[in-house]
C-alpha cells in the first residue's frame, strides 16, 4: 500500500523534484561508500605501519645481535626504508577532507583529491614497495650465503617476492574495483550540482 502510494507520488512529481531526489540518493551512496573506503583505508594504513614498526624494532635487535657488516648494512637499509613507509602513508593522509568543508561541493572535490592521491599511492607501489627492498633483500641474501641453510635462504627470497607480488597486484586491484569507481562517481555529482 504504501509502495504504491509512494510511486504515485513520485509520478505526479515534476522534473525539477525527481532531480533534487536522484542528487540527494547519489549524495547518500557517496556518502556511505566514502566512509567504507575510508575505514579500508585506515586498516591498511594501521597494518602496514605495525607491520613496518615491527620490522624497525626487528631489524634494530638483529643489528645489534648479528656481526656481519653486510648484514648491518642492510638492516640498517631495511629500517630506513620501513620509516619511509609510514612517512609515505601518512602524506597521504594531509589529503583528507574533514567533515567541515564549507560546503558540499568543496567536500566532494577535497574528497576527489583525497581518493586520487590514494591512487598515485596505490599505483606507484613498484617504486616505494618493491624497488628499494628487493636490492636490501639481495644484499642481506649475500651477507648470510654461507653462514644460514640454503632452504632458508630460499624461503626467505621467495616469501618476500611473493608478498611483493601480491601486493602489487592487489594495489591495482583496489584501485580498479575500489577507487575509480568512487572517483567516478564524485565526477559524476560534481558534474551534477555544477549543473
Amino acid at each position: 500500500m504504501i509502495e504504491d502510494e509512494l510511486i504515485k507520488i513520485w509520478q505526479s512529481s515534476s522534473n525539477q523534484e525527481r532531480i533534487k531526489f536522484e542528487k540527494s540518493k547519489l549524495m547518500i551512496e557517496l556518502q556511505s561508500s566514502l566512509k567504507r573506503l575510508d575505514k579500508w583505508w585506515n586498516y591498511l594504513e594501521l597494518s602496514e605501519t605495525v607491520l613496518a614498526v615491527f620490522g624497525v624494532l626487528l631489524s634494530t635487535l638483529l643489528l645489534f645481535k648479528i656481526p656481519f657488516i653486510l648484514t648491518k648494512i642492510a638492516l640498517g637499509l631495511m629500517i630506513i626504508c620501513a620509516i619511509y613507509l609510514i612517512i609515505k602513508y601518512r602524506g597521504v593522509k594531509k589529503f583528507q577532507p574533514s567533515d567541515l568543508e564549507k560546503d558540499y561541493l568543496s567536500y566532494l572535490k577535497k574528497n576527489r583529491e583525497y581518493l586520487q592521491a590514494q591512487k598515485k599511492f596505490l599505483k606507484s607501489y613498484f617504486y616505494w614497495g618493491i624497488l628499494p627492498v628487493y636490492p636490501i633483500m639481495l644484499l642481506f641474501t649475500i651477507s648470510i650465503w654461507e653462514k644460514v641453510p640454503i632452504y632458508l635462504i630460499v624461503l626467505i627470497n621467495v616469501a618476500s617476492i611473493g608478498i611483493g607480488v601480491y601486493g602489487y597486484f592487489l594495489n591495482k586491484k583496489r584501485v580498479k574495483k575500489e577507487i575509480n569507481p568512487r572517483i567516478s562517481g564524485i565526477k559524476e555529482l560534481i558534474n551534477q550540482l555544477e549543473q
